[in-house]
């Protein structure tokens, strides 16, 4: 076993191990779909007949809304219907995403419709046409009843939505923030989440039989897709989430006043002013993944380009193994002075295998060599690859990122560009350190191929860092054999004269 042999080895069982754990991430997303590690669960009461019904089926499917008024707050387009005072459309034009969903259209239920519990009053909220008036700064919808009176207002200030409910004779007020988008949910967790004493806690809808009512200290309740949230901030005393038909979810907040609004993108800038960066769900490797997402964020905010985070972020990997992989090559170099010993091994054990095995073991040992030393810098790249890999798939920021004929870092290449010259990059690496013969050769070279189809279909982010990282490693080995180990064999000899 020579140098040309061993670093074959390593190279083919790193592809063997990258690849089935690629795989087995994916295939334990898809059984699991985990999103954030074990937890208690929150506070609860099962049956409160205090909380209000949503008086769902024809009656509410039939108060189609008609005429609308629209409204621009911030980074947010807005139409509301007078009948009933509720937002039929909130579009992040920022994003280009209405955050009203499909389901709530189909089910004529809208977000801020209010209730108080009398099922009569609740009618006439949510389906009586209200007084609408509105600016860049403030949307009001008023509402006078016999007996009762209510104000909606959502008020602009600069950086937030906050909203206000006034009322006279109706009591305690319930919110209804809506559905989750239907977007995919193979990534991340979709349905309701809030914080209660704390602790972030994302609620599976399977486990809730008809409506669940939580209590307690909760600090933002509301329900999430892969890169979109709708849900209420500040001091909330109960939250009742309803299982729909389909499995879908639904959140109704009791009001407390002021309420902050936020219906749109997990954009990490704005979550952030807002006390709501846990929104983001950083899933089971949140260890890894949290400080990673945050590193990356500086860098953009510096830098202003997401390519650049990520280019940055490879170049940091590739400095932080560089004493590995130097040390490792160093060692490859003191092998290849055993070559002549490893031969007289091979003919002297020619017909016993073991024994050519343990013998060789022997002398690695005695010069100071270890066969699966090179691995380790590639080992300590796993977790990042991966933990990036999760950033790429729940970072709204990355959908509005591109480079050069790729329009978006989050979503794959859609011309297979980058995947194809990752794959050459790969190659090329083979031309570095080539094989000692050529079905090793040619194995390799499969393996390239084999990578390039299966990253066809991953986040261009993660493409552009495994082509730069292959780059960097070129670049590496070259400097390190061409000028770094030139005076590596005289020290040696230097050092047996002693």
């Amino acid at each position: 076993m020579d140098k040309k042999d061993i670093d074959t080895k390593r190279l083919f069982i790193f592809l063997l191990v990258i690849t089935f754990a690629l795989f087995a991430y994916q295939t334990y997303l898809l059984l699991f779909r985990p999103s954030t590690p074990p937890q208690e669960k929150p506070k609860q009461v099962q049956k409160d007949e205090s909380v209000p019904q949503l008086m769902l089926g024809s009656f509410r499917e039939a108060q189609k809304p008609s005429e609308t008024l629209s409204y621009r707050l911030g980074d947010f387009s807005i139409k509301i219907s007078p009948q009933g005072g509720k937002v039929v459309s909130w579009v992040d034009e920022k994003y280009g995403k209405d955050l009203v969903t499909s389901t709530e259209k189909k089910l004529g239920v809208y977000p801020l419709e209010i209730f108080t519990g009398d099922p009569q009053k609740d009618v006439e909220l949510n389906f009586s046409p209200y007084q609408v008036q509105g600016s860049d700064r403030e949307i009001s919808m008023t509402l006078q009843g016999n007996g009762w009176f209510v104000r909606k207002r959502l008020v602009y200030d600069g950086e937030r939505i906050k909203l206000y409910i006034e009322e006279q004779g109706l009591g305690p007020i319930w919110v209804n923030v809506g559905t989750p988008l239907e977007e995919d949910s193979f990534y991340t967790h979709v349905g309701p989440v809030l914080e209660q004493d704390g602790s972030v806690k994302r609620i599976d809808i399977k486990d809730v039989e008809g409506r669940q009512s939580i209590k307690g200290d909760i600090k933002f309740a509301g329900v999430e897709s892969r890169y979109y949230f709708k849900g209420l901030v500040g001091n909330i005393p109960q939250v009742v989430i309803y299982r729909l038909e389909g499995d879908h979810s639904l959140v109704v907040v009791r009001y407390s006043q002021p309420l902050i609004l936020y219906m749109g993108a997990k954009d990490y800038g704005r979550l952030r002013v807002l006390g709501l960066s846990e929104v983001l769900d950083y899933g089971t490797l949140r260890i890894i993944v949290k400080p990673l997402f945050v590193f990356m964020y500086w860098i953009y905010e510096h830098l202003h380009s997401w390519v650049f985070s990520i280019l940055v972020l490879t170049l940091l990997v590739r400095l932080i193994v560089f004493p590995l992989t130097y040390k490792s090559t160093v060692s490859m170099m003191r092998l290849s002075e055993l070559a002549p010993k490893m031969q007289e091994l091979r003919e002297k054990y020619k017909d016993d295998p073991v024994k050519f095995q343990e013998e060789l073991m022997k002398l690695y040992a005695e010069a100071g060599f270890n066969p699966m030393s090179g691995c380790l810098p590639i080992l300590l790249q796993i977790p990042i690859f991966f933990a990036l890999y999760k950033v790429l798939t729940i970072t709204a920021e990355l959908q509005l990122a591109s480079f050069l004929w790729i329009p978006s870092l989050a979503q794959k290449d859609p011309y297979y560009l980058l995947p194809i010259l990752m794959g050459v990059t790969m190659i090329a690496q083979q031309w570095v350190s080539p094989a000692p013969d050529k079905s090793q050769n040619l194995m390799m070279y499969v393996t390239s191929v084999v990578f390039t189809f299966l990253f066809a279909s991953f986040p261009s982010g993660l493409v552009l860092y495994w082509t730069f990282n292959n780059i960097l490693n070129i670049v590496q080995s070259y400097v390190i054999k061409r000028f770094l180990l030139k005076e590596e064999p005289k020290r040696g000899k230097r050092g047996k004269k002693r």
